[in-house]
């Protein structure tokens, strides 16, 4: 019995989304005041992963801590593919250097980032789909609003 728990302890850590072992520093800016009239953020990644890419997509929290969640923005806008590998970058990435910017919207189909706790969800590419271990939620909300 020790052994199955043990086991299925393992296996939690490893589906966990929490970043807290993700190699990738991401950070984003302003992270509690984003503007309400003009809600860009600015996103600095380092230590990123030399074989593949990472997603960058503005979503609903999960409700339920270490899941991923489920209502994510599907406007192009909030959305971010970015990568140092240069056959990425030919074919969309953005560069992991420079500026990055990302749109936000505080509503969007199925989501509330207005009254609700939004993140930023990052995940490794589909270069490495299966690996989990970049996967980060980061929390932000709009200026003048507290939904956490």
């Amino acid at each position: 019995m020790k052994k199955f728990v043990a086991i299925m302890a393992v296996a939690f850590l490893a589906m966990s989304t929490t970043g807290a072992s993700a190699a990738t520093k991401v950070t984003i800016s302003p992270q509690n005041k984003v503007s309400k009239k003009n809600p860009v953020i600015t996103v600095k990644l380092s230590g990123m992963p030399t074989t593949n890419g990472l997603y960058l997509s503005q979503c609903m929290a999960p409700k339920v801590k270490g899941e991923a969640p489920t209502a994510c923005n599907p406007s192009k806008a909030s959305k971010l593919w970015v990568s140092a590998l240069a056959a990425d970058q030919q074919m969309g990435a953005k560069a992991a250097t420079g500026k990055i910017t990302m749109k936000l919207d505080k509503y969007f189909k199925d989501g509330d980032c207005v009254h609700t706790k939004c993140v930023i969800y990052v995940t490794n590419d589909h270069n490495a789909s299966s690996d989990r271990s970049e996967d980060q939620l980061i929390p932000f909300k709009f200026d003048g609003l507290l939904p956490f």
